[in-house]
């Protein structure tokens, strides 16, 4: 609060400055505010005048020295129970009142008298029971000028009796022209509301007032209860989130002059869908901007002729905008509103919303685009999220050719005739699948098109292309399966801001080999979502066009390393949580941190990544201690070298001696690395020496280290079998019969010897240590799993001089290796390496050579 002496001397100091004296002088007066009494102060910016603010002050009277240039006065939230005479009568220029929320339950004669310029009076949540006594008949009589009056209250208090609204004393508002009216269950508006003549909206249900909801207290509309405004020009009715018990299907007959008719949440206990619609009959060769009736509720029995759609009389009312979504709609005749001559609703139509019923006629690409276009000026359309069930989100589509596609015979091109004024297209999750595109697709008249969603529709394989969406700004495309993709299927899209490919079963090998070119031509791109693919590895220079890129979302997918983010100097948010990261290597942390100096609210998520918390991992964790990036947290789970889960934040915080502990083990591995340097000398002059390994150790002996080989007795397994889920069946049953059953191999398999619900590292560690040699099978699967990187770190450890052999790697021909475990194949004999398809029959020769690979002894000396 800057107080008048504050003001002035701040205008002293700066009087020599023009312009800042102008400011504080001019400007600053505009937003000052200063406490009267309990109330506080400031400029009115709609009326001009002072604006008082008394809510929530526990005052029982209305304030007597408020400004007389007062034009606003909010005393809502208090504890006033009667409103005295004369107690607004100087506030003469008063132009909004509002008194809600304040236990009245009397009103004087004069209670409002000296408020002839009042426009606003918000009078909700009062106590008043609509006597005479309680609202005298000349009460509102001074309100001349009164525009909107919103008088609510909670009408349950009527239960037991009647009770009819104060129309006498509401007649006397002459200018009225929104009203927001209590009911109960059977009110009827007496003649009182007919003077009412310049009265254009009419609130009759659920209502917000201070972020409380009001109830709507109707129940049963009959033919008489809007009589009284049937000489009034009413343009908006509101019956939102009414229990209605009973409704004639002639109480609209009195409103032919609305505009908009707003039928919304209703519940109807003896009605349905198709009742309500009738009731639009009064409308017919009528023009109307809205009808909005959407999450129709019904007591009755579901039956599928209440949730039709006919052609009248929708067909014959022309409406701008009509909502008839989440009423579970299952059919609409689409043959009856498309006809010739065009029927006025066609014809008027700029917004139709559909979305969240049950459609389930055909509808198809070539059916759809005719109805478009006989909605000649249509600017948006919403079909989507039909639902056959009601608790199905969406309806999942299988990705391959049925019957009826194979039969599909669509010309090539094929064309759709769109809407020429249609901006906005939705029809995700349609339950009818489009099928593959194997046509080129050409929009005819579309340039209007900026939103286009075909997500869950059971598109598939882009072999071919659309055509005529140039000026196309969104297109989401999730949820469909494209696995095939044509490189330039992007070229006829140049405009596209926003391009959601989340969950399409994304090629890793066409993303890696054609990705680069597939994005390339959106130069104008701000939002890319290519999430929940089961991405791997993406191109570093994937980016490196799309240089106006703001927000990319990469999560939910298997990566382990990130794109050149570098030429992306508008990027804001990057999302990467829940893929394969076990670390961020310096490079990364200090692209992402030279990407925040461009933009210093840039946001990171990498939550739900398998981090470590080892000492190749300082950095990583130094830098999340330090780096001035917005995250999405900032503590994430990890894995300590010992396998036993903690997170960052817990070794962050004793940093000092975790990098002592790793400065010791990095000096321990340097003395071993000038040790074994030595021995590798030795070594090279010997090496036409056939015994390697019995000089190496005889070398160790002398220098006082007595190594000898465990044999297999000290042991508890022959071997330990490393797989995944998707081996599970053909380890614990063919692989179990030819090792242990015939050969006399005693394995430790995971699904059978491990106790389940217990920790996957530790289970690990302690059957390495139990078992003379471990195997472990390499697959794409494995290398996907979370525990990949610790798996193949603790199985390099396993291999010592005297257990050059101990380790086994068997690899699926299938698998692409991968540079980044060079390091665990490089340290496995040649020998040890077993190479087969995993998906064909295995023959006798591979099992003998694996068996004598698992029993074959360490050297001994």
């Amino acid at each position: 609060m800057i107080t008048g002496g504050i003001l002035n001397q701040t205008t002293r100091m700066y009087s020599q400055k023009a312009g800042i004296v102008f400011v504080l002088l001019v400007v600053i007066p505009m937003f000052t505010k200063a406490l009267v009494g309990a109330c506080l102060l400031g400029v009115d910016m709609q009326y001009g005048g002072t604006k008082a603010i008394c809510s929530r002050t526990g005052i029982s009277r209305v304030p007597g020295n408020l400004p007389d240039n007062t034009t606003t006065l909010e005393i809502a939230f208090n504890n006033i129970e009667i409103l005295h005479d004369n107690e607004f009568q100087h506030l003469k220029h008063l132009r909004c009142l509002d008194i809600s929320f304040n236990p009245i339950r009397k009103l004087h004669g004069l209670a409002f008298n000296g408020l002839h310029n009042l426009l606003v009076l918000e009078f909700n949540a009062h106590e008043l029971n609509y006597t005479d006594k309680s609202v005298p008949l000349d009460v509102f009589s001074p309100l001349q000028s009164l525009t909107n009056l919103s008088f609510r209250s909670d009408v349950s208090r009527f239960t037991g009796r009647p009770f009819d609204l104060p129309h006498i004393a509401l007649a006397r508002l002459k200018k009225l022209r929104h009203l927001n009216i209590d009911t109960g269950p059977n009110t009827v508006f007496k003649p009182g509301f007919s003077n009412l003549t310049e009265l254009r909206e009419l609130i009759v249900g659920v209502t917000l007032k201070h972020g409380t909801r009001i109830e709507c207290g109707l129940s049963n509309i009959t033919r008489q209860t809007f009589d009284s405004f049937s000489g009034i020009p009413v343009k908006l009715l509101q019956l939102n989130a009414c229990r209605l018990h009973n409704f004639d299907k002639n109480y609209l007959e009195p409103f032919p002059h609305l505009k908009v008719f707003l039928f919304n949440n209703v519940h109807l206990v003896n009605g349905n869908l198709s009742m309500v619609l009738d009731t639009l009959r009064v409308f017919e060769h009528k023009y109307m901007t809205e009808i909005g009736i959407n999450e129709i509720m019904t007591s009755l029995p579901y039956m599928g002729f209440d949730r039709r759609v006919y052609r009248k009389p929708l067909s014959e009312i022309c409406v701008t905008k009509l909502d008839l979504s989440s009423n579970l709609i299952s059919i609409i005749d689409f043959d009856g509103f498309c006809t010739t001559p065009v029927p006025p609703l066609m014809k008027c139509l700029r917004r139709l919303t559909l979305a969240r019923n049950r459609l389930l006629g055909k509808v198809s690409l070539s059916n759809l685009p005719l109805c478009l276009l006989a909605i000649f000026n249509i600017e948006e359309v919403d079909l989507s999220d039909q639902k056959i069930f009601s608790f199905a989100k969406y309806i999942s589509l299988v990705p391959h050719k049925s019957r009826a596609d194979s039969q599909r015979k669509l010309p090539d091109p094929f064309l759709i005739f769109a809407p020429p004024k249609l901006s906005y297209l939705n029809m995700a999750a349609l339950p009818h699948g489009i099928g593959e595109l194997d046509v080129d697709i050409h929009f005819i008249l579309a340039k209007k098109l900026k939103y286009f969603n075909v997500s869950y529709c059971g598109l598939y394989n882009l072999k071919r292309k659309i055509f005529g969406l140039e000026n196309l700004e969104v297109l989401d495309l999730s949820g469909n399966s494209l696995s095939i993709i044509n490189d330039t299927f992007l070229d006829t899209f140049p405009n596209l801001k926003k391009l959601r490919l989340s969950n399409v079963l994304l090629d890793n090998q066409f993303i890696t080999q054609s990705g680069k070119r597939f994005f390339s031509p959106l130069k104008k791109l701000e939002t890319l979502d290519l999430c929940s693919n089961d991405l791997v590895v993406l191109p570093n220079d994937l980016f490196h066009s799309l240089v106006t890129l703001q927000v990319i979302n990469l999560a939910e997918n298997k990566l382990i390393s990130i794109p050149d983010l570098n030429n992306l100097v508008k990027l804001s948010s990057l999302y990467l949580h829940h893929n394969s990261f076990t670390t961020l290597r310096p490079q990364y942390t200090d692209m992402l941190d030279k990407t925040a100096e461009n933009n210093p609210n840039f946001y990171l998520t990498i939550s739900g990544n398998t981090f470590t918390c080892t000492c190749e991992a300082f950095l990583f964790l130094l830098w999340l201690d330090e780096t001035m990036i917005k995250l999405d947290g900032g503590n994430y789970s990890c894995i300590e070298s010992t396998g036993k889960m903690t997170f960052t934040k817990n070794v962050s915080g004793t940093l000092l001696p975790f990098h002592r502990q790793c400065m010791s083990s990095f000096l321990l591995n340097l003395t071993i690395g000038g040790s074994s340097a030595m021995l590798v000398t030795l070594m090279a002059a010997f090496v036409f020496i056939k015994n390697k390994m019995k000089l190496k150790l005889m070398l160790l002996r002398l220098i006082g280290q007595n190594i000898y080989p465990k044999k297999r007795e000290e042991f508890i397994y022959d071997a330990f079998i490393i797989y995944t889920d998707s081996m599970s069946s053909w380890v614990c049953n063919e692989l179990r019969n030819e090792l242990e059953t015939d050969r006399g191999i005693k394995l430790n398999l995971r699904d059978r010897d491990h106790i389940p619900g217990g920790s996957q590292a530790e289970d690990m560690l302690e059957a390495m240590r139990d078992s003379w040699k471990i195997v472990l099978i390499l697959t794409v699967d494995f290398l996907k799993s979370d525990l990949a990187y610790f798996t193949m770190c603790n199985c390099l450890s396993s291999i010592t001089l005297t257990t050059p052999h101990r380790l086994i790697v068997i690899i699926d021909d299938r698998l692409n290796i991968p540079s980044n475990i060079d390091f665990l194949l490089e340290a496995v004999t040649e020998n040890n390496i077993v190479c087969f398809d995993l998906q064909q029959p295995f023959t006798w020769e591979f099992w003998k050579t694996l068996s004598v690979v698992i029993k074959q002894k360490e050297i001994s000396v």
